[in-house]
């Protein structure tokens, strides 16, 4: 008995920690509005501050083409080449993590957005906290302020 409740504390400590982990690699926000809404709100905001989207991946729509169903999730892939270009001439490796994307997401827990927090952008470059302050660091709030409006 002593054991099994020793493997479940150990067990359920290491889910703790591997949560815990996981929060760290990715911000969840959950938006005030519908699927649609947040992804129409998120690229007007986007685009609202000169920002340029590159891409809109609907990954329910390519699913349904290929006779597979899922939850709705719609990624975003947006920047700016005035802000990012620098940091990538300073840091080529940065090129892996821009342009900036954001999920939007529907499950059991509504609507969602999900995004790479700018300091594990920035992980492992050579580009510091101070040089994306003006930046992706501008851009992380603005995502976070629309879905809560």
């Amino acid at each position: 008995m002593k054991k099994s409740l020793l493997t479940l504390t150990a067990a359920l400590a290491a889910l703790s920690l591997s949560a815990r982990a996981d929060d760290a690699v990715y911000r969840v926000i959950p938006s005030a509005a519908d699927f649609d809404t947040t992804v129409a709100k998120l690229s007007s905001a986007i685009e609202s501050k000169g920002m340029i989207i590159f891409a809109v991946i609907d990954h329910k729509a390519a699913a349904g083409k290929a006779e597979l169903d899922m939850q709705p999730a719609t990624v975003i892939i947006f920047g700016a080449p005035k802000a990012g270009t620098p940091l990538m001439r300073k840091d080529p490796r940065l090129a892996l993590q821009l342009p900036l994307k954001v999920l939007v997401t529907e499950g059991e827990q509504g609507v969602q957005i999900v995004f790479t927090p700018t300091a594990r952008v920035i992980e492992g470059s050579s580009i510091t906290a101070d040089e994306v302050a003006d930046t992706l660091a501008k851009a992380e709030t603005l995502l976070e302020n629309t879905v809560k409006e």
